[in-house]
């Protein structure tokens, strides 16, 4: 349980920002805008404040939509709490992880879960839940436990399918995710931290720098590379490994081939500095003169994002480093900039992207300002000596913050001349500063390298870490009085509709995790109740909409054999509330109308023409009566004469 003391400091935040906000601290906004013409709070906020509105929100209100929570647990509806989250901008993170946790808990109970072959699915979740306050190894619930995404999506994984069957990309994420907040990996695990580390390593291409596909680097796959290997930057563990991208070759420079006839690949040995060394020359000199990079053939935002990001994950100030700065002065931030519309948002490039068809140069487009958003933030978390983008640890406290600038001003004050005893009392200023910290001090390969010069010992390492187990299974509150009289506010059971979805997920949500649920025994009962309606609606909508596609596609073919279909399907969408029939796709209602329409003209014209062969038979029967008449008439007139 925790301290009434603690409970009683969460009651106070409450009624002083007027939001629910559980197992996270908020930093507060700097205003630090160092070595920028830009100003960075103001950006990030007008760009966030585009995003509402993108989403729907009126001014004053939450990010948090209906509309942008559908897309909680997708790669559209997690980016932007992320780079939120870091930033320690106000909102209700309560709706988004309660939200994201019953999307999560529901995608459990199929047989893909999250994704069959994405392992990224699992780990821009978990990123997402950190970023927010919640607990990664806590999101949702299956088969009676907690839904443990760092597990199931990093180390674990393995056991299920390789992170690898993604490609690069989910050994580099699959390592963000696992060291956001350096979480420790069991012995008995399918896979550890360095078999993620040597993965990436071994992909790295000839000219330095990373790629999805191919043999030249791209500047976000290789920049990414160097976020997930950036916690790693001071060791001085030299792994080997055989190259998946580099060849042996003979004095010709021909490639050479094994006994059966396949390439022999390249044994390596390196450190990780090495290669993340590599990778930064080769961004160096990919930058285009604007200070922003092209990827594919075009030049785009999200490029020099990237590179923002991992610059800044290895302690650079990407705006002074002149590795960073054209010959015409451009900054990686002047090449992000250019991209700005007047309405805060962010254009995806300039030139057609056929890779990006619907990103339009003179609209904000949502992926560019995802991407955006979290690079200024890093930049700015950069500029107030904050930790790294993902590392979400909590933030330094002074003493640990003064350890690591004593560090690195005594290692900066070190030169080839400095004396063995200068450079031993650097280095026992370096092994002060706890182990998972020490990757903050930037400069400590000048350290190491004099450090060796005169025999010293560096200090072990361990890619095994502690004390990271005993985070929370999910987020611990209390329910209030006033979370009681919303459940009481609730529309009656037969009323509801996926218009109260958040609001009852976010209630149900709170109340299970509530160290006080027992209290509130009814309210459980009615929001369970409230749930399953909602839920049954949702399949109700969704089952409709399965239907639609599957028997009356293309809808200007159906007969009047498929009427009752068209007729149940029409009855049971106009029997949902007006709010649910806004769920469907306009093409789908237009075409459901459209066959409802068509089956209705097609029974008239049915009709009519039995009508019109009715009234036809009649009028032929009349006549054929008609004509016998006159002809036994005719005849009896005849028989009179002839009896004369």
């Amino acid at each position: 349980m925790k301290k009434a003391a603690c409970l009683f400091c969460s009651f106070i935040l409450f009624a002083l920002i007027g939001i629910p906000v559980f197992g996270y601290s908020y930093t507060a906004f700097s205003q630090s805008d160092t070595n920028s013409d830009y100003n960075l709070t103001r950006t990030i906020e007008e760009l966030i404040d585009w995003k509402k509105s993108d989403a729907g929100a009126k001014e004053g209100e939450s990010i948090f939509t209906a509309a942008f929570l559908a897309q909680a647990g997708a790669t559209a509806g997690d980016w932007y709490p992320i780079g939120m989250g870091r930033y320690g901008y106000p909102e209700n993170y309560q709706s988004y992880l309660a939200v994201l946790a019953d999307n999560v808990s529901v995608r459990y109970g199929t047989e893909n879960k999250l994704d069959k072959y994405k392992a990224t699915e699992w780990h821009r979740i978990a990123l997402a839940v950190a970023a927010t306050g919640g607990n990664p190894r806590a999101v949702g619930e299956y088969d009676g436990a907690p839904i443990d995404l760092i597990s199931d999506g990093t180390y674990n994984r393995g056991f299920t399918v390789s992170p690898g069957r993604q490609g690069i990309n989910g050994w580099i994420w699959g390592l963000i995710a696992l060291d956001c907040k350096r979480y420790d990996v069991p012995e008995d695990a399918c896979h550890q931290r360095q078999d993620f580390i040597r993965e990436i390593l071994r992909a790295q291409l000839a000219d330095g720098g990373y790629a999805l596909t191919g043999n030249l680097s791209d500047p976000d796959v290789t920049a990414m590379a160097v976020q997930a290997l950036a916690p790693y930057y001071n060791s001085e563990i030299v792994y080997e490994y055989t190259s998946a991208k580099i060849t042996e070759k003979d004095e010709n420079g021909q490639e050479l081939r094994g006994e059966q006839g396949g390439l022999v690949y390249k044994t390596m040995q390196k450190t990780v500095r090495q290669v993340i060394d590599e990778c930064v020359e080769k961004l160096a000199q990919m930058q285009e003169e604007d200070g922003d990079y092209s990827s594919w053939g075009v030049q785009n935002v999200e490029s020099a994002c990237q590179v923002v990001v991992a610059l800044t994950s290895l302690g650079i100030d990407p705006l002074s480093d002149q590795r960073f700065v054209t010959a015409s002065g451009k900054t990686l931030l002047d090449g992000i900039m250019k991209y700005r519309l007047e309405n805060g948002g962010f254009v995806h490039s300039f030139t057609y992207d056929p890779d990006n068809p619907t990103s339009l140069p003179d609209k904000a487009n949502s992926m560019a300002g995802e991407q955006v958003l979290y690079a200024l933030v890093a930049l700015w978390r950069n500029q107030n000596a904050m930790r790294t983008l993902y590392d979400m640890r909590a933030e330094f406290g002074d003493g640990e913050k003064a350890l690591i600038e004593d560090a690195k001003a005594a290692i900066g004050a070190l030169s080839d001349n400095s004396e063995k005893v200068e450079v031993s009392a650097a280095l026992e200023k370096y092994v002060a500063v706890d182990e998972l910290d020490r990757c903050y001090v930037a400069n400590y390969c000048n350290l190491s390298s004099l450090a060796k010069k005169y025999g010293l010992k560096l200090p072990e390492e361990s890619l095994v870490f502690s004390g990271n187990q005993s985070e929370e299974n999910g987020v611990i509150t209390l329910f209030m009085p006033s979370d009681s009289e919303a459940v009481s506010a609730l529309p009656a059971v037969e009323k509801l509709s996926t218009e109260n979805y958040v609001e009852v997920v976010t209630l149900f949500e709170k109340l299970k995790n509530a160290e006080n649920r027992e209290d509130y025994k009814g309210e459980y009962i009615t929001l369970e109740k409230a749930y399953n309606r909602i839920a049954e609606i949702q399949a109700e909508i969704d089952d409709i909409k399965t239907e639609i596609k599957k028997k009356l596609y293309p809808f200007d073919s159906i007969s009047l054999s498929e009427r009752s279909t068209v007729l149940e399907l029409y009855n049971r969408y106009m029997a949902l509330s007006e709010y649910d029939r806004s769920q469907f796709e306009a093409s789908d209602i237009e075409g459901l109308l459209k066959c409802k329409t068509q089956v209705d003209n097609l029974l008239t014209a049915l009709i009519v023409g039995l009508g019109c062969c009715v009234a036809a038979a009649v009028t032929i029967v009349s006549v054929v009566l008609h004509i016998r008449m006159r002809r036994k008439k005719k005849a009896a007139e005849e028989m009179v004469e002839s009896d004369e």
